[in-house]
């Protein structure tokens, strides 16, 4: 494995030359319930208008909706699996570590295996819908019955969102290369 960092293709706009609406956005954002300008958002700033729909959706799916924050990173996590996000990786596990999810547990997500490690039925439930939907686009039958009869319609819909929401900063992230963090080693699992 190369010691070399990896170079982002990624260009963040600096403080002084980003628009006032651009300057505006920032402000919102750090000012709101995040506190800060993630780096998924740092990328779209470059596009004000998609920011504009994007963040406020990111906003109800990940903070807003009835989902738990272990939920939020099983969902992150088997995405970023997926997709092959590093920087999403990297920096989820320990957000997952933080929301009580065990070590042995993101093992078991990175090695793919069946759902059925999680103590909460509905965190078991969450992984298989994560993983039938990235894997297989299509659900099983059963995986659709009993999903709706735990969650219901408006918690299928949040999670699908969620799924949808770090799907999309998965792919913002690969496109412009955006690595694990400096000074640490990508750990997803090829």
């Amino acid at each position: 494995m190369s010691t070399a960092p990896k170079k982002s293709r990624f260009v963040e706009i600096a403080p002084e030359e980003r628009t006032p609406r651009q300057q505006a956005i920032v402000k919102r954002i750090e000012e709101g319930p995040r506190g800060r300008l993630p780096i998924n958002l740092r990328v779209w700033l470059h596009n004000p208008d998609f920011v504009d729909v994007a963040e406020p959706f990111g906003l109800y799916v990940s903070s807003l909706a009835p989902i738990t924050k272990r939920q939020k990173e099983i969902v992150v996590l088997t995405g970023a699996l997926h997709w092959k996000a590093e920087f999403e990786w990297h920096m989820h596990q320990g957000h997952a570590q933080k929301a009580g999810i065990t070590v042995e547990q993101i093992a078991a997500i990175a090695a793919r295996q069946a759902p059925g490690f999680f103590e909460e039925p509905l965190e078991n439930l969450t992984y298989e819908l994560a993983v039938a939907l990235h894997g297989q686009g299509k659900l099983p039958e059963d995986l659709h019955q009993r999903a709706l009869a735990s969650i219901g319609h408006k918690g299928v819909s949040d999670l699908i969102g969620l799924i949808g929401l770090y799907t999309m900063i998965a792919m913002t992230l690969n496109f412009y290369d955006v690595p694990a963090p400096a000074g640490t080693e990508s750990n997803i699992p090829l």
